[in-house]
């Protein structure tokens, strides 16, 4: 576990130095994630890598493309101490998950792009946008009774009153999370969406260069 958080830190601190943008023909939106295309041979019925990818929900975002984040910056995306761990105390420890406040440990432009590509797929599902300055954030840390010891997940809230529900009450109707799963030497964005209320979930997943794989995960594309 320690090496493969190490390999991590090192993969988050080259990529936050050197930045990474997300790849579109179209400057704006620049964050704006694009399909996978299915077939190369079969032009005429693909949309172009500029145009957003056909959702089951026939829902196109328009709301959400008005935000216009960084795509990189001086900090590395995100920071650990020596021991592979945030370098601030916990807010909350379960038996398999450790919570850390974002701040000090999500660079603000790396925050500020999850929220955007967040209420990306927010809008998809017509789940409600998470936005500063009410944004509730928490890093939570697999612990070594976790089945994924180490993993770093960055949970996003509406608001602080929703987090607290959701972390210390374990109350979550509406839960939205970003795992971030190590593929080589790159990160790739892991989205997950859930409304208990209409038995919703949605997943997602974003490459370092952008590329959007809809209704799964980062850890099962190739």
């Amino acid at each position: 576990m320690d090496m493969n958080l190490k390999t991590f830190l090192l993969a988050s601190m080259i990529l936050g130095a050197t930045g990474f943008s997300l790849a579109q023909d179209k400057p704006e939106p620049r964050y704006k994630p694009y399909p996978v295309k299915k077939s190369e041979g079969n032009t005429s019925a693909e949309k172009s890598e500029s145009e957003p990818a056909k959702q089951p929900f026939g829902v196109t975002p328009s709301k959400a493309l008005q935000a216009r984040p960084p795509t990189s910056g001086k900090e590395p995306m995100v920071t650990l101490g020596p021991k592979n761990l945030p370098m601030t105390e916990p807010v909350h420890e379960t038996l398999k998950l450790n919570y850390y406040e974002c701040r000090g440990v999500i660079a603000p432009w790396f925050l500020e792009l999850l929220v955007a590509e967040m209420n990306y797929f927010n809008e998809l599902v017509e789940l409600p946008f998470v936005n500063f300055p009410n944004l509730g954030c928490v890093v939570s840390v697999g612990t070594e009774k976790s089945l994924t010891p180490g993993r770093i997940s960055v949970q996003l809230f509406s608001s602080v009153r929703l987090m607290n529900d959701c972390v210390r009450d374990e109350r979550c109707t509406v839960f939205r999370s970003v795992n971030l799963v190590q593929r080589g030497n790159a990160i790739y964005r892991s989205y997950f969406l859930s409304d208990m209320s209409r038995k919703l979930i949605a997943q997602h997943c974003v490459t370092d260069k952008g590329k959007h794989y809809s209704d799964t995960t980062c850890y099962t594309i190739d």
